[in-house]
Protein backbone atom coordinates (compact mmCIF):
# COMPACT_ATOMS: atom_id res chain seq x y z
CA UNK A 1 0.00 0.00 0.00
CA UNK A 2 1.59 3.22 -1.14
CA UNK A 3 1.30 6.23 1.16
CA UNK A 4 1.84 9.79 -0.05
CA UNK A 5 3.15 12.15 2.63
CA UNK A 6 2.41 15.82 1.92
CA UNK A 7 4.41 18.57 3.61
CA UNK A 8 3.85 22.29 3.01
CA UNK A 9 6.76 24.57 3.80
CA UNK A 10 7.57 28.25 3.72
CA UNK A 11 11.04 29.58 4.59
CA UNK A 12 11.89 26.66 6.87
CA UNK A 13 15.24 25.69 5.35
CA UNK A 14 16.85 25.69 8.79
CA UNK A 15 14.61 22.94 10.16
CA UNK A 16 12.97 20.92 7.36
CA UNK A 17 15.78 18.35 7.15
CA UNK A 18 14.58 16.62 10.33
CA UNK A 19 11.05 16.20 8.99
CA UNK A 20 12.21 14.95 5.60
CA UNK A 21 14.63 12.42 7.10
CA UNK A 22 11.96 11.11 9.44
CA UNK A 23 9.69 10.31 6.49
CA UNK A 24 12.32 8.79 4.22
CA UNK A 25 13.55 6.59 7.11
CA UNK A 26 10.16 4.93 7.65
CA UNK A 27 10.07 1.16 8.07
CA UNK A 28 7.21 1.18 5.55
CA UNK A 29 9.17 1.88 2.38
CA UNK A 30 6.34 2.12 -0.17
CA UNK A 31 5.96 5.87 0.08
CA UNK A 32 6.43 9.14 -1.68
CA UNK A 33 7.08 12.44 0.05
CA UNK A 34 5.72 15.54 -1.65
CA UNK A 35 7.23 18.77 -0.31
CA UNK A 36 5.26 21.78 -1.49
CA UNK A 37 7.40 24.91 -1.30
CA UNK A 38 4.89 27.72 -0.90
CA UNK A 39 6.93 30.66 -2.17
CA UNK A 40 10.06 30.28 -0.02
CA UNK A 41 12.84 32.81 -0.48
CA UNK A 42 15.45 31.01 1.62
CA UNK A 43 17.61 27.92 0.91
CA UNK A 44 14.76 25.41 0.98
CA UNK A 45 15.46 24.21 -2.56
CA UNK A 46 19.14 23.58 -1.79
CA UNK A 47 18.32 21.62 1.37
CA UNK A 48 15.91 19.37 -0.52
CA UNK A 49 18.25 18.92 -3.46
CA UNK A 50 20.80 17.33 -1.10
CA UNK A 51 18.52 14.29 -0.63
CA UNK A 52 19.34 11.64 -3.22
CA UNK A 53 16.06 9.78 -2.85
CA UNK A 54 13.69 9.37 -5.81
CA UNK A 55 10.75 9.14 -3.40
CA UNK A 56 11.16 12.84 -2.57
CA UNK A 57 9.19 15.16 -4.85
CA UNK A 58 9.70 18.91 -4.63
CA UNK A 59 6.98 21.24 -5.93
CA UNK A 60 7.53 24.99 -6.00
CA UNK A 61 4.88 27.70 -6.19
CA UNK A 62 4.98 31.47 -5.93
CA UNK A 63 3.78 33.71 -4.39
CA UNK A 64 3.05 32.38 -0.91
CA UNK A 65 -0.63 31.39 -0.64
CA UNK A 66 -0.82 29.52 2.66
CA UNK A 67 -0.55 26.00 4.02
CA UNK A 68 -3.95 24.81 2.79
CA UNK A 69 -3.18 25.84 -0.78
CA UNK A 70 0.12 23.95 -0.53
CA UNK A 71 -1.49 20.83 0.94
CA UNK A 72 -4.07 20.74 -1.82
CA UNK A 73 -1.42 20.95 -4.52
CA UNK A 74 0.36 18.06 -2.83
CA UNK A 75 -2.83 15.98 -2.71
CA UNK A 76 -3.40 16.63 -6.42
CA UNK A 77 0.13 15.38 -7.18
CA UNK A 78 -0.11 12.33 -4.90
CA UNK A 79 -0.26 8.80 -6.33
CA UNK A 80 -0.63 6.81 -3.10
CA UNK A 81 -3.86 5.18 -1.99
CA UNK A 82 -3.44 6.89 1.39
CA UNK A 83 -2.39 10.49 2.05
CA UNK A 84 -0.71 11.45 5.33
CA UNK A 85 0.54 14.88 6.35
CA UNK A 86 3.52 16.32 8.17
CA UNK A 87 4.44 19.89 9.01
CA UNK A 88 7.95 21.12 8.38
CA UNK A 89 8.79 21.46 12.07
CA UNK A 90 7.51 18.00 13.10
CA UNK A 91 8.87 14.46 12.97
CA UNK A 92 7.49 11.01 12.21
CA UNK A 93 8.47 8.13 14.46
CA UNK A 94 9.99 5.30 12.37
CA UNK A 95 6.89 3.07 12.52
CA UNK A 96 4.29 5.77 11.74
CA UNK A 97 3.45 4.73 8.19
CA UNK A 98 3.68 1.00 8.94
CA UNK A 99 0.96 1.39 11.56
CA UNK A 100 -1.15 3.54 9.24
CA UNK A 101 -0.84 1.04 6.38
CA UNK A 102 -1.73 -1.85 8.66
CA UNK A 103 -4.71 0.01 10.12
CA UNK A 104 -6.22 0.77 6.70
CA UNK A 105 -5.55 -2.81 5.54
CA UNK A 106 -7.27 -4.27 8.60
CA UNK A 107 -10.12 -1.75 8.46
CA UNK A 108 -11.10 -1.47 4.77
CA UNK A 109 -14.35 0.29 5.74
CA UNK A 110 -12.39 3.20 7.28
CA UNK A 111 -11.67 6.22 5.08
CA UNK A 112 -9.88 8.31 7.68
CA UNK A 113 -7.60 7.56 10.64
CA UNK A 114 -6.54 9.93 13.42
CA UNK A 115 -3.56 8.78 15.48
CA UNK A 116 -1.92 9.95 18.71
CA UNK A 117 1.34 11.84 19.16
CA UNK A 118 3.83 13.49 21.52
CA UNK A 119 4.60 17.17 22.02
CA UNK A 120 8.18 18.30 22.62
CA UNK A 121 8.46 21.82 24.01
CA UNK A 122 11.67 23.60 25.06
CA UNK A 123 11.69 24.58 28.73
CA UNK A 124 13.99 26.03 31.34
CA UNK A 125 15.21 22.54 32.23
CA UNK A 126 15.41 21.00 28.77
CA UNK A 127 12.89 19.48 26.40
CA UNK A 128 9.59 18.75 28.08
CA UNK A 129 7.09 16.19 26.87
CA UNK A 130 3.34 15.80 26.86
CA UNK A 131 1.52 12.85 25.35
CA UNK A 132 -1.50 13.53 23.17
CA UNK A 133 -3.36 10.24 23.51
CA UNK A 134 -6.56 9.85 21.55
CA UNK A 135 -9.33 7.47 22.56
CA UNK A 136 -9.95 4.43 20.38
CA UNK A 137 -13.12 5.30 18.43
CA UNK A 138 -14.74 3.53 15.50
CA UNK A 139 -18.35 4.64 15.90
CA UNK A 140 -19.26 7.49 13.48
CA UNK A 141 -21.49 9.41 15.91
CA UNK A 142 -18.94 9.13 18.71
CA UNK A 143 -16.17 10.27 16.39
CA UNK A 144 -18.06 13.39 15.31
CA UNK A 145 -18.94 14.25 18.91
CA UNK A 146 -15.29 13.83 19.91
CA UNK A 147 -14.13 16.25 17.20
CA UNK A 148 -16.74 18.87 18.07
CA UNK A 149 -16.35 18.35 21.81
CA UNK A 150 -12.58 18.80 21.63
CA UNK A 151 -12.09 15.33 23.13
CA UNK A 152 -9.76 14.38 20.30
CA UNK A 153 -6.34 15.75 19.35
CA UNK A 154 -6.62 16.21 15.61
CA UNK A 155 -3.55 18.15 14.47
CA UNK A 156 -3.08 17.82 10.71
CA UNK A 157 -0.08 15.39 10.92
CA UNK A 158 -2.29 13.05 12.98
CA UNK A 159 -4.68 12.63 10.04
CA UNK A 160 -4.41 10.04 7.25
CA UNK A 161 -7.11 9.72 4.59
CA UNK A 162 -7.82 7.71 1.47
CA UNK A 163 -6.84 9.93 -1.45
CA UNK A 164 -10.05 9.38 -3.45
CA UNK A 165 -12.11 10.52 -0.45
CA UNK A 166 -10.05 13.69 0.01
CA UNK A 167 -10.85 14.58 -3.58
CA UNK A 168 -14.54 13.84 -3.06
CA UNK A 169 -14.90 16.20 -0.08
CA UNK A 170 -12.99 19.05 -1.68
CA UNK A 171 -9.68 18.67 0.20
CA UNK A 172 -8.72 21.58 2.50
CA UNK A 173 -10.59 24.87 2.59
CA UNK A 174 -8.03 27.35 1.26
CA UNK A 175 -9.86 30.32 2.78
CA UNK A 176 -9.26 29.12 6.35
CA UNK A 177 -6.20 30.47 8.14
CA UNK A 178 -6.56 28.10 11.07
CA UNK A 179 -8.43 24.95 12.16
CA UNK A 180 -8.32 23.52 8.67
CA UNK A 181 -7.85 20.09 10.24
CA UNK A 182 -11.09 20.33 12.21
CA UNK A 183 -13.06 21.60 9.21
CA UNK A 184 -11.74 18.86 6.93
CA UNK A 185 -12.43 16.13 9.49
CA UNK A 186 -15.99 17.32 10.04
CA UNK A 187 -16.69 17.30 6.31
CA UNK A 188 -15.02 13.91 6.02
CA UNK A 189 -16.95 12.19 8.80
CA UNK A 190 -20.34 13.40 7.55
CA UNK A 191 -20.44 10.76 4.84
CA UNK A 192 -17.36 8.61 5.47
CA UNK A 193 -16.22 6.38 8.31
CA UNK A 194 -13.39 7.76 10.43
CA UNK A 195 -11.64 6.09 13.34
CA UNK A 196 -9.06 7.13 15.91
CA UNK A 197 -6.25 5.06 17.39
CA UNK A 198 -4.14 5.33 20.52
CA UNK A 199 -0.76 4.63 18.87
CA UNK A 200 1.67 7.55 19.29
CA UNK A 201 3.21 7.87 15.85
CA UNK A 202 4.88 11.27 15.56
CA UNK A 203 6.41 14.17 17.47
CA UNK A 204 5.09 17.69 17.38
CA UNK A 205 7.98 20.07 18.03
CA UNK A 206 6.62 23.26 19.57
CA UNK A 207 7.85 26.20 17.52
CA UNK A 208 7.36 29.88 18.41
CA UNK A 209 5.44 31.67 15.68
CA UNK A 210 3.52 28.61 14.48
CA UNK A 211 -0.05 29.35 13.39
CA UNK A 212 -1.49 27.38 16.30
CA UNK A 213 0.35 29.66 18.76
CA UNK A 214 -1.02 32.91 17.34
CA UNK A 215 -3.77 34.06 19.65
CA UNK A 216 -4.87 36.94 17.43
CA UNK A 217 -6.38 34.55 14.84
CA UNK A 218 -8.35 32.37 17.26
CA UNK A 219 -11.75 34.08 17.35
CA UNK A 220 -12.05 34.50 13.59
CA UNK A 221 -11.16 30.83 13.14
CA UNK A 222 -13.76 29.77 15.74
CA UNK A 223 -16.44 31.86 14.04
CA UNK A 224 -15.52 30.41 10.64
CA UNK A 225 -15.92 26.85 11.93
CA UNK A 226 -19.29 27.67 13.51
CA UNK A 227 -20.57 29.23 10.28
CA UNK A 228 -19.42 26.25 8.20
CA UNK A 229 -20.76 23.72 10.72
CA UNK A 230 -23.84 25.26 12.42
CA UNK A 231 -24.49 22.20 14.58
CA UNK A 232 -21.42 23.26 16.56
CA UNK A 233 -23.73 25.88 18.07
CA UNK A 234 -27.07 24.09 17.99
CA UNK A 235 -26.12 20.70 19.47
CA UNK A 236 -25.51 20.92 23.26
CA UNK A 237 -23.06 18.01 23.31
CA UNK A 238 -20.97 19.76 20.66
CA UNK A 239 -20.97 23.18 22.34
CA UNK A 240 -18.93 21.92 25.28
CA UNK A 241 -15.68 22.04 23.34
CA UNK A 242 -16.45 25.43 21.77
CA UNK A 243 -17.21 27.07 25.10
CA UNK A 244 -14.15 25.53 26.74
CA UNK A 245 -11.93 26.79 23.93
CA UNK A 246 -13.29 30.33 24.07
CA UNK A 247 -12.90 30.55 27.83
CA UNK A 248 -9.35 29.23 27.64
CA UNK A 249 -8.51 31.70 24.86
CA UNK A 250 -9.43 34.73 26.95
CA UNK A 251 -7.71 33.40 30.07
CA UNK A 252 -4.50 32.94 28.07
CA UNK A 253 -4.76 36.45 26.68
CA UNK A 254 -5.19 37.86 30.18
CA UNK A 255 -2.26 35.91 31.60
CA UNK A 256 -0.08 37.09 28.71
CA UNK A 257 -1.18 40.70 29.18
CA UNK A 258 -2.52 40.89 25.63
CA UNK A 259 -5.34 43.23 26.57
CA UNK A 260 -5.78 44.85 23.17
CA UNK A 261 -6.48 41.45 21.58
CA UNK A 262 -8.66 40.57 24.58
CA UNK A 263 -10.87 43.63 24.07
CA UNK A 264 -10.99 43.26 20.32
CA UNK A 265 -12.03 39.59 20.51
CA UNK A 266 -14.70 40.29 23.12
CA UNK A 267 -16.11 42.98 20.83
CA UNK A 268 -15.96 40.65 17.81
CA UNK A 269 -17.96 37.94 19.57
CA UNK A 270 -20.58 40.48 20.67
CA UNK A 271 -20.78 41.81 17.11
CA UNK A 272 -21.17 38.28 15.75
CA UNK A 273 -24.00 37.72 18.20
CA UNK A 274 -24.50 33.98 17.77
CA UNK A 275 -22.55 32.56 20.69
CA UNK A 276 -25.61 32.50 22.96
CA UNK A 277 -23.64 32.97 26.19
CA UNK A 278 -21.49 35.78 27.53
CA UNK A 279 -17.77 35.20 26.88
CA UNK A 280 -17.18 36.57 30.38
CA UNK A 281 -19.14 33.65 31.81
CA UNK A 282 -16.94 31.25 29.86
CA UNK A 283 -13.85 32.98 31.22
CA UNK A 284 -15.12 32.63 34.79
CA UNK A 285 -15.98 28.99 34.20
CA UNK A 286 -12.47 28.36 32.89
CA UNK A 287 -10.86 30.10 35.85
CA UNK A 288 -12.79 27.91 38.27
CA UNK A 289 -11.61 24.72 36.58
CA UNK A 290 -8.51 22.92 37.96
CA UNK A 291 -5.30 23.74 36.13
CA UNK A 292 -3.92 21.01 33.87
CA UNK A 293 -0.69 19.30 34.82
CA UNK A 294 2.44 21.02 33.60
CA UNK A 295 4.74 19.54 31.01
CA UNK A 296 7.21 17.07 32.46
CA UNK A 297 10.91 16.96 31.55
CA UNK A 298 11.84 14.41 28.89
CA UNK A 299 14.02 11.53 29.99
Amino acid sequence: MRISVVMPTYNRAAIIERAVRSVLAQTHADLEMIVVDDGSTDDTAAVLAAFADPRLIHLRYSPNRGGNYARNRGIERATGEIVSFIDSDDEFLPHKLAVIARTFAERPEADGVVDSFVIHKPGAHGIQVRNRDNPVIDDPATFRTAVFGRRMYKATPAISVRRRVLTEIGMFDETLRRRQDMDMLLRLCRAHRCISIADRLWIKHWTPGAISTKRDTFVEAAIAICERHPDYLSEPSYRTGLERDIGRHFVRLARAGEWSVFGRDMARLRQWGRLGVSPWRLVLRRLLQPRRKRLVPAR
